[in-house]
């Protein structure tokens, strides 16, 4: 089972693991690349270099001295890709604040939600569960210089698993 660390900027205005909490998503930002929905059947397909050309041709034209904006095409392709049953982080720079499972696939439950920072959503609804290591056990160690935008989280990926695994059986 495939887990992702979801990375949530609070130098956007109004974002955070609450706002995302309580919307009930899986979300990322970049409002301006609009509707991807037209896009998720290459993700659906596997076919990442077309989606790509796609997003990146999306992204200079709506953000065009907008420093880091190579990366998005590959942080919406990781979004859309994630799959029903994959396990979500969400963490805040480098503090965990909390874990869902995704009951559908990104590129079938895809919204643009305008008039939020973080409009590329996926997953709705989601239920968010609060990180909590007497809970869960531990916390998952976040890289050290945090995360950019979505990408999957290895190192303690089994343990992430055996603690949300674990969680459920005991609710």
């Amino acid at each position: 089972m495939p887990t992702w660390w979801l990375a949530i900027d609070r130098n956007q205005e109004n974002t955070s693991y609450e706002e995302l909490k309580r919307r009930k998503v899986v979300a990322q930002g970049w409002p301006d690349l609009g509707d991807l929905l037209p896009l998720c059947p290459l993700v659906g397909t596997g076919d990442k270099d077309t989606f790509v050309q796609e997003v990146d041709v999306r992204a200079r034209g709506a953000y065009v001295n907008t420093p880091r904006v190579t990366r998005v095409s590959g942080i919406m392709w990781n979004l859309l890709s994630m799959e029903a049953g994959n396990l979500v982080v969400g963490i805040e720079g480098t503090t965990v604040k909390g874990i869902c499972e995704l009951e559908k696939n990104g590129w079938e439950s895809c919204q643009h939600h305008s008039g939020y920072n973080y409009a590329q959503t996926i997953g709705f609804p989601v239920e968010w569960i609060d990180w909590d290591a007497d809970v869960f056990g531990f916390t998952p160690t976040p890289p050290r210089q945090s995360v950019q935008g979505v990408r999957r989280l290895r190192n303690e990926s089994q343990e992430v698993i055996r603690a949300w695994r674990e969680y459920r059986r005991n609710e």
